[in-house]
C-alpha cells in the first residue's frame, strides 16, 4: 500500500493502518459451472490509514471477488 497523496506528490512514506470496521450482512460464496470460487461479500468495510508525512484518508469499499468483477470499483478513498 501506498500513501495516494503522496502518490500525487511524487514522494516516498511509509503507511500506516489504523481504525477498521466492517458492516456484518450474510452471504454465500459459490463455484460456478466452470468450477470458479465466487465469493460475492455485500458488506461494506472501513478502514482509516495515516503515512509519515502526515496525510490521513479513509478507504471505504467491498472486497473483489477473485473469479470476476465483484466489487472491483467500489472502493473510494476520502482524506481526513
Amino acid at each position: 500500500m501506498k500513501c495516494p497523496f503522496c502518490q500525487e506528490e511524487n514522494k516516498q512514506s511509509n503507511v500506516y493502518p489504523g481504525y477498521g470496521s466492517s458492516t456484518l450482512l450474510g452471504h454465500t460464496p459459490y463455484y460456478d459451472n466452470d468450477g470458479m470460487y465466487h465469493n460475492h461479500d455485500p458488506n461494506t468495510y472501513t478502514r482509516e490509514y495515516k503515512c509519515s508525512n502526515g496525510h490521513r484518508w479513509e478507504e471505504r469499499g467491498k472486497h473483489q471477488c477473485s473469479s470476476c468483477d465483484y466489487g472491483k470499483d467500489s472502493v473510494t478513498i476520502k482524506k481526513l
